[in-house]
């Protein structure tokens, strides 16, 4: 049975940041994370996860880093083939969706727009788009 995530591509402001982001977005058909603080991911643990964030993130309250760290295993680890994603563009609009079609992969410079290097391979739809 398939699940469902929203994610954001990118913090919506500055809106040409966005725009340039998200336009990469569906012409590579994915979408991409990044903790620039925290390097590749993707073959870790639950726990060593969770403890790199912990240690790059002192200042945060532990609350923030539970969050954050949930947020990459999920990316990493459950966002699975055949699961729907409903790309966000702040809170308020529905940038696009699509379905996952591989796994997440670890690929530094793959957008020259963003430092984002780790993507999930999504096919987006046509419809909807830019719903508020």
């Amino acid at each position: 049975m398939p699940r469902y995530w929203v994610m954001a591509p990118v913090e919506s402001k500055p809106s040409d940041l966005f725009d340039k982001v998200w336009q990469f977005d569906l012409a590579n058909n994915g979408i991409s994370i990044s903790w620039e603080d925290l390097g590749d991911l993707s073959g870790m643990t639950r726990d060593a996860l969770a403890e790199a964030v912990a240690n790059a993130y002192l200042e945060k309250p532990p609350q923030t880093k539970a969050l954050v760290a949930n947020m990459l295993w999920a990316f990493y680890h459950e966002m699975l083939p055949g699961d729907y994603v409903f790309a966000r563009r702040g809170r308020k609009t529905l940038a696009g969706v699509g379905r996952v079609t591989g796994p997440a992969v670890w690929s530094p410079g793959r957008d020259p727009h963003i430092d984002h290097a780790g993507f999930l391979e999504v096919a987006w739809q046509a419809e909807p788009r830019d719903k508020s």
